[in-house]
């Protein structure tokens, strides 16, 4: 009996070691795209665009305003404020990702620094990107992002 234990416990072990391996490489890929999508600090749309899902089916939830669609939010929302950036520093960390197949959320902190003619602002939030892999490779489908309020002393 011990034997018999010993021998399905040994082979659970060895099918479920590939598919973790499997999932962290799955996860480090997913935390890489978020990573090259945050060098939209860059300007350069194109670039950008290499990360997200470009159809009508691209989302995003930002500072209370939402955008349907990638034409929609590259044409309205992001080519427009990166325009009127003189100054641009944007960065994620502590990406937490989770892949469920051919689909992947994440949890993340990002920091941002902005300098305008007229202003400069800086702080840091909270995001969550679900991501789906097309043709081999992860893209951007929704992002929601949350500022974390600065607090008074």
């Amino acid at each position: 009996m011990t034997y018999q234990f010993f021998c399905g416990f040994l082979g659970l072990f060895f099918l479920i070691a590939p598919s973790r391996a499997q999932e962290n490489n799955a996860s480090h890929a997913v935390t890489e795209t978020l990573k090259n999508y945050a060098a939209v600090e860059s300007k350069n749309i194109a670039e950008v665009e290499k990360y997200v899902v470009t159809s009508e089916d691209f989302t995003i939830f930002e500072g209370g305003h939402i955008n349907w669609g990638w034409p929609d939010y590259r044409d309205n929302h992001l080519a427009p404020e990166l325009k009127a950036f003189l100054e641009f520093k944007y960065n994620y960390e502590e990406i937490k990702a989770r892949v469920l197949g051919d689909m992947a959320y994440a949890t993340l902190k990002y920091n941002i620094y902005i300098k305008m003619k007229e202003r400069e602002i800086s702080g840091e939030g909270l995001a969550t990107a679900v991501l789906l892999k097309k043709a081999g490779q992860w893209k951007i489908q929704h992002m929601h992002t949350s500022k974390i309020p600065k607090r008074e002393h």
